[in-house]
């Protein structure tokens, strides 16, 4: 029961009054105690499914001052070896390694976090001692067997999970390969996931790397893919501030992209920041599908369904000339 003081002001003067009154906090996310946002726990989220790999609110191996770089783009770009390259420079020795695609098909299917040591020749002086690097392998957009809706609600589940734990983002690698059959469709959906996850104030955290140099292609050609995604597709989200860089398959290369991360990392301690997806699901209470990146996830899955609807009648109905 909560007391409220009630204040009537009128032409005999003043009267206070003090009402009692049921209340039920937990419906507006508050804590009755008070009066600020209750913690959020993913385990109370209604669209988490069985074996959805997130941070649970007991798992203490992680720090709040953890350095996390989530790393997104389409199927078989080169996430998971970007990451291995950077297991392989940091943590020689640890034996742990994201599975890689050996093609275009998908391969990474659930998220997964890969967490190592920070050396200071990396952290280049600008963070304190005993930070660590986590590195996220999400699956990718354009997924053989998981529609982008399913691919952003994996990835919001983490997301959500590590920020209502107090773990902030460092940045995000967008890896794109320079050269596939598979760039039109996948690329331009999930390139606006991205922009849609991340935000407009992530943008000077965001590196776009492009892969796959060495497919055999003449360079010539490659370079002109690449002044097209720089001039056409990527040009908003560089001037926006987000960085551009090729991304070939050795650790000097994939180190270089963590680097340009932490040095786009504002202030002495480097403390992160939250992304818009993480943002309106936990501060704001939004269900993923109600986010910016949700809402672009159901647009295109119901306008497809509309358009086969219309396709199906003409069809049907409509006789050919």
């Amino acid at each position: 029961m909560v007391q409220v003081l009630v204040v009537y002001v009128g032409p005999r003067g003043v009267t206070v009054q003090t009402i009692p009154i049921a209340s039920n906090f937990s419906n507006l996310g508050l804590n009755k105690n008070r009066g600020m946002p209750s913690q959020f726990n993913i385990d109370e989220m209604k669209w988490l499914e069985e074996g959805d790999v997130y941070l649970a609110q007991n798992q203490r191996r992680f720090n709040s001052d953890d350095l996390v770089i989530p790393v997104m783009g389409s199927t078989g770009a080169g996430k998971s070896t970007f990451i291995n390259n950077i297991l392989e420079a940091l943590s020689p020795g640890s034996g742990e390694r994201a599975i890689a695609e050996d093609s275009m098909e998908s391969c990474t299917g659930s998220v997964a976090h890969y967490a190592v040591d920070l050396p200071p020749e990396i952290s280049q002086g600008k963070f304190g001692d005993g930070r660590r690097l986590i590195l996220v392998d999400t699956p990718g957009f354009g997924h053989s067997t998981l529609g982008n809706e399913e691919v952003l609600r994996r990835i919001a589940v983490w997301l959500a999970s590590s920020y209502g734990i107090g773990i902030k983002v460092a940045g995000v690698v967008y890896v794109h390969a320079i050269w596939g059959d598979r760039m039109t469709e996948s690329h331009t959906s999930g390139l606006g996931l991205l922009q849609k996850i991340c935000g407009e104030d992530a943008l000077p955290s965001i590196v776009l790397a492009t892969t796959r140099w060495n497919i055999g292609i003449p360079e010539c050609e490659l370079k002109k893919r690449e002044g097209e995604l720089r001039d056409g597709l990527w040009k908003g989200m560089l001037d926006g501030s987000a960085t551009m860089l090729r991304l070939d398959d050795k650790t000097d290369s994939a180190l270089n992209v963590v680097k340009q991360i932490f040095c786009s990392m504002p202030g002495p301690r480097a403390e992160g920041m939250a992304l818009l997806l993480q943002r309106q699901i936990v501060d704001e209470r939004k269900p993923y599908g109600k986010t910016s990146a949700g809402q672009v996830t159901t647009r295109k899955r119901d306008g497809f369904s509309f358009a086969k609807l219309v396709a199906m009648f003409r069809k049907l109905f409509i006789p050919s000339r």
